[in-house]
């Protein structure tokens, strides 16, 4: 402002100097300085005004300028807006492997079970439900690889509904394909909305496994695919030993009678320690090759001195009539037997093989080992 003050008061003097040098004479009684004030006034207000206004569009051209050359600074983005407490929540998605898990509990026929083409058998698993929701009639097992070997692409899981924490006893029916090598077929669940679950890996899966021999089968490897029963009724496989109601396991290290440790794979036989004891195992009907035999190391158990059995093999033909091929008396003696069955009769035939052990009078202590039971031609 003080430049302004400057200018206008040099303004003003030259302005008076000038009306000074141009006034002409007025008429007599006029007032000659009031017209040369009111001159310079409108003079004076006119150029103040001007030069206000040049100095004015000096400085915003200056702040301008300086604008420019700052730095360009990005604009923040308006901030997502929180809902509000009026607003409804959006809904979560279903966490399946929560609402539906499965856990193993048990099953039959173990991995890698021997059996000749066309036999048909049946494999049962037992399952968990270990998820949230009960699995209801809805729910279902289905086929999702491997070969199928005659099962269903899927059936339900059971006929009742299963909530948390109890079990599922699914049972499928298989058939061994016709060429001999190794077989897989793997299972999973589904329920009604069509949700494909299993265990807690969701990449896993349960199955059944097994080998299809076109020569020889060593029931020792396949024993679980049999019934086994007792006075006490159906029987667990593989069982323990000292099982009060009878017991069938495998053992691929057996000590023989005569004491001799073998490499083979054996069953153990165990009676049931009550009257009139009794264990008979049912294996699935397989056609029988020509010229078959059968062959197993017959023994009592090492240091079972009151061991006195019958051991016997049968047969059931395909209208469930059972016929004995043979049977042997076994007691403790430190010795074994060596038995051989020709099979010539049932060749081509479809027949389920029975092995039966009765006691001969008291069953304590009662127990074999039937070392490489084979069929083979």
């Amino acid at each position: 402002m003080k430049k302004y003050f400057v200018s206008i008061t040099l303004l003003l003097t030259l302005v008076l100097v000038s009306a000074c040098a141009e006034t002409k004479p007025t008429p007599t009684g006029g007032d000659q300085l009031s017209a040369i004030r009111t001159s310079a006034a409108s003079t004076i207000e006119a150029m103040t005004t001007s030069i206000v206004a040049t100095d004015q569009a000096a400085q915003q051209k200056t702040t301008t300028a300086q604008l420019t050359a700052l730095p360009t600074v990005a604009a923040t983005p308006a901030a997502t807006p929180l809902p509000t407490q009026n607003q409804e929540p959006t809904a979560a998605p279903t966490n399946d492997q929560t609402c539906n898990l499965a856990g193993f509990v048990d099953e039959t026929v173990p991995d890698g079970s021997q059996f000749y083409p066309g036999t048909a058998f049946t494999k049962t698993w037992t399952l968990r439900n270990e998820g949230s929701c009960t699995w209801t009639t809805d729910y279902s097992l289905v086929f999702v690889s491997g070969s199928g070997m005659g099962a269903p692409a899927s059936q339900p899981i059971s006929d009742k509904p299963v909530a948390p924490g109890q079990t599922a006893v699914i049972s499928v029916s298989f058939t061994a394909p016709a060429g001999a090598g190794a077989y897989k077929a793997e299972f999973k669940l589904r329920t009604a909305e069509g949700v494909v679950f299993a265990f807690k890996n969701p990449d896993a899966t349960f199955w059944t496994e097994i080998q299809v021999r076109g020569d020889s089968i060593n029931l020792a490897d396949s024993y679980c695919s049999a019934t086994w029963t007792g006075p006490a009724g159906t029987l667990h496989c593989p069982g323990q030993p000292g099982d009060s109601g009878g017991f069938v396991y495998s053992d691929n290290n057996p000590i023989l009678e005569d004491g001799y440790q073998d490499d083979e794979t054996a069953l153990w036989l165990g009676l049931y320690n009550a009257d009139e004891a009794y264990l008979k195992g049912t294996f699935p009907a397989m056609t029988i090759p020509a010229n078959a035999h059968f062959r197993a190391v017959l023994g009592c158990r090492r240091g079972n001195t009151a061991c006195d059995v019958n051991f016997s093999l049968k047969y059931e033909d395909s209208s469930g009539n059972v016929y004995e091929l043979e049977t042997w008396r076994e007691t403790f003696d430190q010795k074994h037997q060596t038995l051989d069955v020709d099979l010539v009769s049932l060749g081509g035939r479809q027949v389920k093989i029975i092995l039966v052990l009765d006691a001969n009078g008291s069953p304590s202590g009662d127990v074999i080992h039937l070392l490489q039971p084979v069929i083979k031609p």
